[in-house]
């Protein structure tokens, strides 16, 4: 008896496994379509930068934001300072994501552990993801990145990191190409597919035969404490494009 049921347990893995092959996307655009937001429609006052971002729009100023923003950005400054050598942050369970080797190029390092933990509840001294950048002389800390739910409500990211303050941001709009696809076609800058795809509506995706993900990730915001403008410690940008807000002051 026990045989045959492992005998019908392993043809039901190899049943699931042969189905999951037939798939025509690969398994990691599944995971993020499972895993990523129904719709890019969102609360929180914001604008689309290019294709995949939307950006979050500065909020009004509340009473403590200033000295909230403070504490935000010396605890920044002390993991930056912890985690100055990556062997460090890797010893730790920090994990690149998608490096590319290029110098110049910035890399997050994740902890899967921390980052499920922020998105109940922030601990700035131990962020989700440390940014790094690639330099002649090897991996130079230079910022962390904090997260939020993609369903996060502007009083929500607000409680994490100032709106008033913060830059947030979010992946959005992906077309998720088939698996037989060439890698020039979902990375690169002459993509049809991918994060840096051409395509960037549901009627296209659909119409090419992609996989749409409205929202890839969560909300993100990154902080770097030792940049030499203040404007770039919160990696702010001008962005002038249109918003999903009725406030005519904000689009300006």
């Amino acid at each position: 008896m026990a045989k045959s049921l492992k005998i019908i347990l392993l043809a039901c893995l190899l049943c699931s496994l042969a189905a999951m092959m037939a798939q025509q996307f690969p398994l990691w655009e599944r995971l993020l379509r499972y895993y990523g937001g129904k719709t890019d429609d969102t609360q929180v006052p914001s604008m689309k930068m290019g294709n995949h971002m939307q950006m979050s729009l500065k909020g009004k100023p509340q009473p403590g934001d200033k000295q909230c923003a403070q504490r935000i950005v010396a605890a920044a400054g002390s993991v930056v300072a912890h985690y100055s050598d990556v062997n460090t942050a890797l010893r730790d369970g920090y994990r690149p994501f998608h490096p590319t080797g290029k110098l110049g190029e910035e890399v997050h390092y994740t902890n899967r552990r921390y980052n499920r933990l922020e998105q109940r509840h922030p601990d700035y001294d131990h962020p989700g993801s440390i940014l790094y950048k690639r330099t002649p002389e090897g991996m130079q800390a230079v910022g962390v990145m904090y997260t939020a739910p993609q369903d996060s409500t502007p009083e929500q990211l607000n409680l994490v990191a100032p709106l008033s303050i913060a830059t947030w941001h979010r992946h959005v709009d992906f077309c998720g190409g088939p698996r037989s696809l060439p890698l020039e076609e979902l990375f690169g800058p002459h993509a049809q597919f991918g994060p840096q795809g051409s395509i960037h509506t549901e009627e296209a995706c659909k119409e090419a035969h992609g996989l749409w993900i409205p929202v890839v990730f969560g909300w993100m915001t990154h902080v770097y404490p030792n940049a030499k403008s203040p404007n770039d410690v919160w990696a702010g940008m001008d962005m002038h494009m249109d918003a999903n807000t009725d406030d005519e002051e904000m689009k300006k």
